[in-house]
């Protein structure tokens, strides 16, 4: 019987866990440099996309309130709870990014995995000053 229910555990219990604990992890334990700003709150929201007339979950929104100044977005991410490695093929965040209002400031972009990520992804991510790939041992010792 777990044969059959594990795909539908993982997805509709582990994998919105795990976006919570990025959340959480977000909200409060990453490095304002991480984030691109003082996190005032972080939650998940959807935006509609035009261009596939559809809508697109972010799983996480960093949102940073200064005095004076509107509440402004410095971060979006997404949590992927998958059994191998994310690559490229998994790489939407510039996507979902260009739905935004574009800011001043670039909005960071944060990838979250539990099984890490494939070498492309990372050359890719290292190459950008706005990427920040997370996987468990960040999540649970770095900011």
């Amino acid at each position: 019987m777990w044969t059959g229910l594990a795909d539908m555990v993982s997805s509709k219990i582990y994998g919105p866990h795990f976006e919570q604990l990025c959340r959480q992890w977000a909200a409060e334990h990453a490095a304002d440099a991480t984030l691109g700003g003082r996190p005032s709150s972080v939650g998940s929201s959807v935006l509609t996309c035009p261009a596939h007339r559809s809508t697109h979950e972010f799983d996480l929104v960093v949102t940073e309130n200064t005095a004076g100044a509107a509440a402004r977005i410095c971060a979006i991410g997404e949590a992927k709870w998958r059994t191998e490695p994310v690559g490229l093929a998994n790489w939407r965040l510039r996507h979902l990014r260009s739905l935004l209002p574009q800011p001043a400031v670039p909005v960071r972009l944060l990838l979250f995995s539990r099984t890490g990520f494939a070498p492309p992804l990372r050359q890719s991510a290292a190459a950008s000053e706005d990427v920040e790939l997370v996987d468990l041992e960040r999540l649970y010792v770095g900011s």
